[in-house]
């Protein structure tokens, strides 16, 4: 096994050049290998489904238009036989007819045969066996029409409605194509009988059918109970069986899809919506190879441009190992020119060979890091002074002994009520300020926090000031280093609203601009001289062993703490007019969830 990877290493990893090759090509192939198949299965499901979606839609589209001229030329079959006239000429001796019933019925079906001429090829009405007879044809034939086929054929109708698929036209005597819709009228005696019939015209199904070509031997296909009419000559390989033509006819459904095995061995795919006039099925059959017939295309184009790819990566790769490489053998070069004594650290024996060099010039930067170690001990010293600023913050003797008397004087004078409540406040104050050891809280705890404080605060000194906070809801969730409104809250009692004469006022509000949050604690105070807040803002900036002369331990803690943790671009900002008050600012990002480590 090591003498395996000593050879790997030999051969294929010598170099920083050599290694990117190596390690680089196969993920590239890999990858271009799986995006490849991976888009040409994706664009093989698409093909697909939009070649069925297409079939599907020509189906659709034929099946209502269809469905909408059908129904049409239905209704004016309707409205000509239930003419009260006709009726009652059933079973009527000729020489009781009168002229100008047959003006009358004439001119209504004259109107039907005009109106409707692109899908009427002929219209009839005869009636007792001929003793009745009139007819709008494109042919000047006299038509002829044997009632006992009709009346023995056609049965079960109540109405006496019936539809007849595309056969030859045998009553006007041509050798035209026709789909006849007709209605028997039968009353008493076999002699009083009657038929109404419209023949449509071939070539306008024709049209329709072909209309939306869906493949070279794709077709759309009428089927009924009693036939079939193909818009167009297809071959025998691509025609319906009897059995799959027998299902058709017979099924329930009114629409679906499904495949089958023609005669000649060709998958088929057939595709079938039901025509509501006269529930004749209205079937798109295609063979399976011409609606997938892009698929191959796409799967050889995806071959060829997976193999171009690869050896564009081949190339591409060598050059950018080249580039890459170029600047370490450089580097590698002028590190060979260190003398200086090197520091203990392991040997490195693996990798490219430009690394081990690297590696062994990396041995002489380790003294320089040295000279950082005395920083670094500051900095360190400098975070547990500031530890211990906190701690003072959180535990403060003076405040404590105050509410305490406070609470004391409320027990001697009776107001045990407001006592409890100042005792409740007290625990809640100290309660968060704990916060089971954590430094990042809420804001909406942090707030909580400063109005048990307040709470505390203006009971001891009742009308000094008083105080409102606003808080934005939608900031409340984010978090906060504990205790950093506290500190400011008791500089704007302190050096704020008790500085000045009659009632102060104190403002804390929230708000977010961006992804930063502003969090202001505003009073009323006289201010602070200009030269005096530009002593305050260098103070506040500088280091905690530097002695202090403006500000306490609680405002530079706060600040240290924010910057230490969120960055140096957040912190407290102080802005002050003397006589009209100071506002402090803290921004802080948008943060949420646990934080790991401490402040």
């Amino acid at each position: 096994m090591t003498k395996i990877k000593n050879l790997f290493q030999k051969y294929f990893l010598y170099s920083i050049k050599s290694t990117i090759n190596t390690l680089y090509l196969p993920i590239i192939i890999i990858f271009i290998s799986i995006s490849g198949w991976v888009s040409s299965m994706l664009a093989t499901a698409q093909i697909e489904e939009n070649a069925y979606k297409n079939v599907n839609d020509t189906i659709f589209q034929t099946k209502n238009y269809l469905d909408y001229m059908l129904s049409d030329v239905f209704q004016q079959l309707v409205s000509v036989s239930s003419n009260p006239r006709i009726l009652n000429l059933v079973g009527t001796e000729r020489a009781e007819i009168k002229p100008e019933y047959y003006v009358e019925i004439d001119k209504s079906l004259q109107h039907v045969y005009s109106r409707y001429n692109v899908i009427i090829e002929s219209v009839l009405i005869d009636l007792n066996q001929g003793e009745f007879s009139l007819y709008h044809s494109d042919y000047n034939s006299n038509p002829s029409i044997s009632y006992e086929d009709y009346f023995n054929l056609y049965e079960g109708s109540k109405e006496g409605f019936y539809w007849r698929n595309m056969h030859q036209d045998e009553i006007f005597n041509t050798n035209d194509q026709v789909i006849s819709l007709f209605r028997l009228i039968e009353r008493g005696p076999s002699s009083d009988r009657g038929i109404i019939l419209f023949n449509l015209r071939d070539d306008y199904f024709e049209q329709v059918l072909n209309k939306s070509l869906i493949g070279e031997n794709g077709y759309l296909t009428l089927i009924s109970p009693n036939g079939k009419y193909e818009s167009k000559d297809v071959k025998s390989e691509y025609q319906l069986d009897d059995k799959t033509l027998h299902s058709l006819q017979h099924t329930e459904d009114e629409s679906g899809e499904f495949s089958y095995e023609s005669v000649a061995g060709e998958d088929m795919i057939v595709i079938y919506d039901t025509i509501e006039a006269n529930k004749w099925k209205l079937a798109a059959v295609v063979p399976e190879s011409e609606i997938l017939n892009k698929v191959n295309y796409i799967k050889h184009a995806t071959v060829f441009f997976i193999l171009v790819m690869i050896v564009s990566a081949i190339f591409l790769t060598s050059l950018v190992g080249k580039y890459i490489s170029k600047p370490f053998e450089k580097m590698a070069k002028q590190m060979r020119t260190i003398k200086r004594e090197s520091l203990a650290l392991y040997d490195e024996s693996s990798g490219p060979e430009e690394m081990k060099i690297l590696h062994n010039g990396f041995k002489e930067l380790l003294l320089r890091t040295q000279t950082l170690m005395e920083q670094i001990q500051l900095e360190q010293e400098e975070k547990r002074q500031l530890e211990f600023a906190i701690m003072h913050a959180q535990i403060n003797p003076h405040f404590l002994y105050n509410t305490l008397y406070s609470i004391k004087g409320l027990c001697d004078m009776g107001l045990n009520k407001d006592a409890s409540r100042m005792i409740s406040a007290l625990s809640s104050f100290f309660r968060i300020g704990i916060s089971k050891g954590k430094e990042i809280i809420p804001i909406k705890d942090e707030i909580e926090h400063i109005e048990h404080y307040l709470f505390i605060q203006e009971m001891r000194y009742g009308d000094d000031f008083s105080y409102e906070i606003n808080i934005e809801e939608d900031i409340l969730s984010y978090n906060i280093i504990k205790l950093s409104l506290q500190p400011l809250i008791e500089n704007a009692i302190y050096h704020g609203v008790k500085q000045r004469r009659g009632q102060g006022r104190i403002t804390i509000k929230g708000y977010q601009t961006g992804d930063t949050i502003h969090l202001e604690v505003a009073d009323n105070g006289n201010g602070i001289e200009e030269e005096k807040l530009v002593e305050i803002l260098k103070e506040m900036e500088a280091s905690f062993q530097e002695k202090k002369s403006f500000i306490g331990i609680g405002l530079k803690s706060v600040n240290e703490r924010i910057k230490i943790h969120f960055g140096k671009e957040y912190g407290l900002h102080i802005s002050s007019k003397l006589g009209q008050g100071t506002v402090v600012s803290i921004l802080i990002p948008k943060t949420k969830g646990e934080i790991n480590g401490n402040v």
